[in-house]
């Protein structure tokens, strides 16, 4: 749309321009642009790109941005002037604390409490991934043991070694000896 509207700004509106005072004839009829831009008393309307799209996006901004900002606003100033930072006092006996208790910021036991998890949540997620690693490690390490002793002995290579299940080898092999069976040894073409 931007580009047709240019295009129209540049090519129209220069053509006026530059034939404003050329009448032009056509079969003992002359015309004249000039009168076209006389009847506007001067004023002509602009041919532009739409601004829709911009003011558009000012407003959604503006929307989402107070939306958002009002609210977040309020909240922070309740939790500071009616609620305050955490007063440190002893724990008492046979009281074991929340992780989010260590906090002195309101918003920021909230965060702690309801989106974080727990250090100690975490700390064996980070032992399960460590635990994870370890087990990979000790099968990569198997594995060019295995390649290393092939090699020493002059086994096959790896790439020829496909893993047979057994419930394919016992079917495979009982249609082997129905073939036999059937046929004996004097099979022939």
């Amino acid at each position: 749309m931007v580009s047709w509207s240019a295009l129209g700004r540049s090519f129209g509106i220069n053509l006026l321009k530059n034939h404003v005072k050329t009448p032009y004839t056509i079969q003992n009829t002359t015309f004249s642009t000039s009168n076209i831009l006389k009847a506007g008393h001067g004023k002509v309307f602009a041919i532009q790109p739409s601004r829709w799209q911009y003011h558009k996006f000012k407003d959604m901004l503006h929307f989402y941005v107070m939306v958002g900002l009002i609210p977040v606003t309020a909240i922070i100033f309740y939790t500071n002037v009616f609620i305050g930072p955490a007063q440190l006092t002893p724990i008492p006996e046979g009281c074991t604390p929340k992780h989010w208790e260590y906090h002195r910021h309101p918003i920021t036991r909230f965060i702690a409490r309801y989106i974080h998890n727990s250090p100690q949540q975490e700390y064996e997620k980070f032992c399960h991934f460590i635990d994870e690693e370890a087990q990979k490690a000790k099968i990569r390490a198997l594995e060019k043991e295995i390649v290393r002793k092939m090699a020493e002995r002059h086994d096959y290579q790896a790439y020829y070694y496909r893993p047979l299940l057994n419930k394919y080898l016992r079917l495979n092999k009982q249609t082997g000896q129905e073939m036999y069976d059937r046929m004996g040894d004097n099979y022939e073409e």
